[in-house]
Formats: C-alpha cells, structure tokens, sequence
C-alpha cells in the first residue's frame, strides 16, 4: 500500500537510501586506491574483491525477503530498518580501526568485513527497490528508477572521489584553505576515520527519519497470515518461477550474452586504474 506522504517527501527517502547504497560501493573503490598505495599485491587486490559477489548473487535471497517479514512493521521495514541499523553500527565501529587494517594490508579482516556490509547493502538494495515501486504504485513507478539512477551514482561520487579531493592535504590547502587566508596544514579537512563514521551516523539517523514517517500498513485477510506450511510453499513456488526462467532458451542466451560480455575486459577494466595509479 502506498504511503499518504507526499511524494516529495518519499522520493527524497528513496533518494537518500540509494545515495547511502552509493557511499558504501564507494568507499569499496578508496579501500583498493589505499591498498595499492600502501604496495598491496594483485593476489591481495583479487581476494578483496570477492566482496562484490553478495550484489551478483542476491537473487538467491530476495524471495526470502518478500515471504517472510512481521506483518506488524511491514513487509520491506522489516528487513529495511536492522539493515540500516546493522550498516550504521558496523561503519561506526569499523571507522575506530580501518586506517590500521589498511597500514598493515589486513586483506582478510577487510574482505571478511565488506564482504558483510556489501551483503547488508545488497539486501537493503532488493528492499529499496520493493519499497519504491510500493510507494509510487499510485504516482508513477518511473520515479523509483530515476531515484536509482541519481542516488546511487551520487553516493559513489560522494564516497570516492569528494572523499579522496577533501581528505587530500594539498587539495585542501590549495582550493580551500589559501583562498579562505587560512594557514596550511598536513592533513585535509576529515581523515578516512571520520568520514566513515560520519555515514554510519547518517545510516543510522536516516532509519529513525523512515521509522518515523512511513508506516506501512497492511491488510488483515487470511493471506496476511498464513500458515507456516503455506508460506514454505510460496518461497518454493518462487524459486521454481526463477528455475523455470533458465528452461527458456532466450533468456538462457541473454544471460551467456550479460555474462560472457565482461570477460574480455575484466583484467583491463579493473587493473589499468590500479596500474596508472602505481
């Protein structure tokens, strides 16, 4: 059912919970840039980026996240809110030791450690999208993939690039600092620490603003509550619908087509940047 908020107010909800799925793949970017200036090996930046694999392989759990939920806060808060709430907590401890972990090119602590949040973050990614197309049912459902399209570039924009301009004690001293008659100093306005820590306070305040103004209400029928043999029933149903996708020989074709289409430039899409930046 779609919130009684106005629709300003819910693509700006959207808006935010896309730019904050953007900040995280973001950081992703910095952790391989600092890695590679502390001398991480390609063998070390390989293991890292098994982190990735939760976004390419989340169609194995979004059943589950359609199928069960409390009927009490509503089929996409459930899941949404601890999501937000774990991402949140984890970005805010992880800020008190990242620096270290990256010094000393702990690959395994901080492919363990993404790995989680990038599975948090794709989770709340199937959420987001559920929700959105929820929420503009009744408006018009463009709006979820224009919110898409906007919040998750500009959070990358955010988390990588504004990140590495302003953490930067030269860039900060030549563009901000003299212009202002300030004295230059040898770090930037923020360190890697405090950014992060910075997000994971938003990730937290952004969850109590959605607790706060969308509720989602259900209605009360016999298929709100349904037997636990039913709903076991509707989660296969579901993953025989997705099986049943690959008996289909275009789709079958797409998918080699997607999947094949990436190899030739996998090395040179995800070295050549390392490699300049060496």
């Amino acid at each position: 059912m779609e919130s009684r908020m106005p629709l300003i107010v819910r693509l700006l909800i959207v808006l935010v919970l896309y730019l904050l799925q953007g900040v995280v793949l973001g950081l992703l970017d910095v952790v391989s840039i600092y890695l590679a200036s502390f001398g991480a090996t390609w063998k070390q930046q390989g293991t890292l980026s098994f982190i990735m694999y939760p976004f390419s392989l989340k169609l194995l759990w979004a059943p589950l996240i359609d199928v069960y939920y409390i009927q009490r806060f509503g089929r996409h808060q459930t899941w949404l809110v601890p999501i937000q709430v774990l991402l949140g907590s984890i970005l805010i401890v992880l800020s008190f030791f990242f620096e270290s972990l990256l010094v000393r090119l702990r690959i395994t602590e901080l492919t363990v450690i993404f790995f989680f949040i990038v599975f948090l973050t794709a989770t709340q990614d199937i959420c987001v999208d559920g929700w959105g197309l929820t929420l503009f049912a009744s408006s018009n459902v463009v709006w979820q993939a224009i919110s898409q399209m906007i919040g998750q570039p500009l959070g990358g924009f955010i988390g990588s690039p504004i990140f590495l301009i302003f953490e930067s004690a030269n860039m900060t001293n030549k563009y901000i600092r003299q212009p202002l008659g300030i004295i230059d100093q040898p770090f930037g306005l923020f360190t890697l620490g405090q950014f992060v820590r910075f997000w994971g306070v938003v990730y937290l305040i952004a969850v109590c603003v959605i607790s706060v103004l969308f509720r989602e209400r259900q209605h009360a029928s016999s298929d709100d509550h349904p037997k636990q043999t039913k709903v076991h029933l509707k989660l296969f149903e579901t993953y025989m619908y997705i099986l049943r996708l690959f008996k289909k020989k275009c789709f079958r074709e797409v998918t080699f087509i997607i999947v094949a289409s990436h190899i030739g430039f996998a090395a040179s899409s995800s070295m050549t940047f390392l490699t300049l930046l060496r």
